[in-house]
């Protein structure tokens, strides 16, 4: 299968090959795959219903410089939002910049050529390195994210630029020799209740936020990818106007038109900080439930559907 061509067995667990993200290999992981599997079964048997019915597409949409596979969000948003996904940019009426790396590494203006009039997404969001996130991030909220290791005194946190590593780990500073190809961020106490610490995973469309999922996860698996219980919740209920309007102002100035972002609540301060942005997000988290699996992604796909309309009337 397509799927198991983009993995390959590596000390006991499995890599991505385009990203080098790293997944153990286990029971959850295992149980895991199959909830992944079985929502994509859901999506195509909603999708066939449609075509069933004679329903047409409400516009075509090509993708470079690779096409998406049914485990990132935009491929169940595309089928629920009745967007056909096609080969031939000549063809479609949109354009996607899809590359599940940090920075752009394909010429954009390749399959663009025959039709580079037509509207596109994220095409402009083309760094998305955590460095990257966190002076953006500084400079529309006024406010930072980033320390200097050498200067500062007390625990920080140590990540890698990367996306999908997921090696944050607690340091004290000052720190006399910085890790190359790594940040060095506040550490921010993201937890309701003094226990379980929550991410605020803040899915974007057109700047808006349809709603939130919020992810938590025991102390030692705080910098993991790995949640113990995942929440479908309001975006009012977790993030005020102003913080949605400088969201907005914030995927507006990295040029993310979909994806994704991590957004930490300080439980010192009460403010929020952005310390990730996904321009290939996966989705939705296999912990959630199978009926807010497709409740998210139909909200998603609504959210979607409305920006292709805006798109192509303008």
């Amino acid at each position: 299968m397509a799927f198991f061509s983009d993995f390959e067995f590596s000390g006991g667990g499995i890599v991505a090959k385009e990203t080098g993200a790293q997944i153990r290999w286990s029971p959850e992981f295992a149980r895991d795959a199959l909830r992944i599997a079985s929502f994509i079964g859901l999506v195509q048997g909603v999708r066939a219903a449609r075509i069933v019915k004679g329903r047409e597409p409400r516009a075509r949409i090509s993708f470079f410089p690779k096409k998406p596979r049914s485990y990132y969000a935009i491929w169940p948003v595309c089928q629920l939002a009745d967007v056909k996904i096609v080969d031939d940019p000549a063809e479609a009426d949109l354009h996607f910049y899809f590359e599940d790396r940090e920075f752009r590494t394909a010429p954009l203006q390749a399959p663009f050529q025959a039709s580079s009039n037509r509207p596109a997404f994220n095409v402009g969001c083309h760094d998305i390195r955590k460095s990257v996130v966190s002076r953006v991030f500084e400079e529309v909220f006024g406010y930072s994210l980033t320390i200097d290791p050498r200067t500062h005194r007390g625990e920080a946190v140590e990540k890698s630029e990367l996306n999908g590593k997921h090696d944050g780990r607690i340091v004290a500073c000052p720190v006399a020799e910085p890790r190359p190809s790594h940040v060095y961020q506040r550490l921010i106490d993201n937890t309701f209740d003094g226990r379980d610490f929550v991410d605020i995973r803040t899915p974007v469309v057109g700047g808006k936020a349809p709603f939130v999922y919020l992810k938590r996860r025991a102390r030692d698996l705080r910098f993991s990818n790995e949640n113990h219980r995942v929440d479908l919740a309001p975006v009012d209920a977790l993030l005020s106007n102003e913080e949605q309007a400088q969201i907005a102002a914030f995927t507006a100035a990295m040029g993310l038109d979909f994806g994704g972002l991590d957004i930490l609540r300080d439980r010192a301060d009460g403010r929020i900080y952005i310390v990730d942005a996904n321009k290939t997000d996966m989705g939705p988290p296999s912990a959630l439930a199978s009926n807010d699996k497709l409740k998210a992604m139909r909200g998603l796909a609504d959210a979607f559907a409305a920006l292709v309309d805006e798109r192509l009337k303008a």
